[in-house]
């Protein structure tokens, strides 16, 4: 099983990334951290009771004024109170929840833009 140390260095960027993409859409279009849903599910697979992990992350719902895609009425969110993560189901907000806290994640800022060097 991979350390919680890689965990976090692979989960954290891939979160921060999509951080930056729900906070300034470049198109109309969801950012879901699906690689970060399958190092929870590798983890679980690995023994890893994510819901015991503690920390400041937790599940939690934004509720929405009018009813959402799918006539939803609030949308899963991953949150330590400072920062929110959207997520498409609440059992994938329990799971990188407990996924960030079992590996030490405390903080996520959204990363600047990246551009790669010439």
């Amino acid at each position: 099983m991979k350390s919680k140390e890689h965990v976090s260095t692979l989960s954290a960027p891939l979160l921060q990334n999509t951080i930056r993409n729900q906070q300034q859409p470049r198109q109309r279009s969801r950012y879901e951290p699906v690689v970060v849903y399958q190092l929870a599910e590798h983890v679980k697979a690995n023994g890893v009771d994510l819901e015991q992990a503690e920390g400041p992350w937790r599940a939690d719902a934004r509720e929405l004024s009018r009813p959402g895609r799918n006539s939803l009425h609030n949308i899963p969110v991953v949150t330590n109170e400072q920062t929110e993560v959207m997520v498409d189901t609440a059992e994938h907000a329990a799971d990188v929840a407990g996924l960030l806290n079992w590996c030490g994640v405390h903080e996520l800022e959204p990363i600047p833009e990246l551009a790669p060097t010439v």
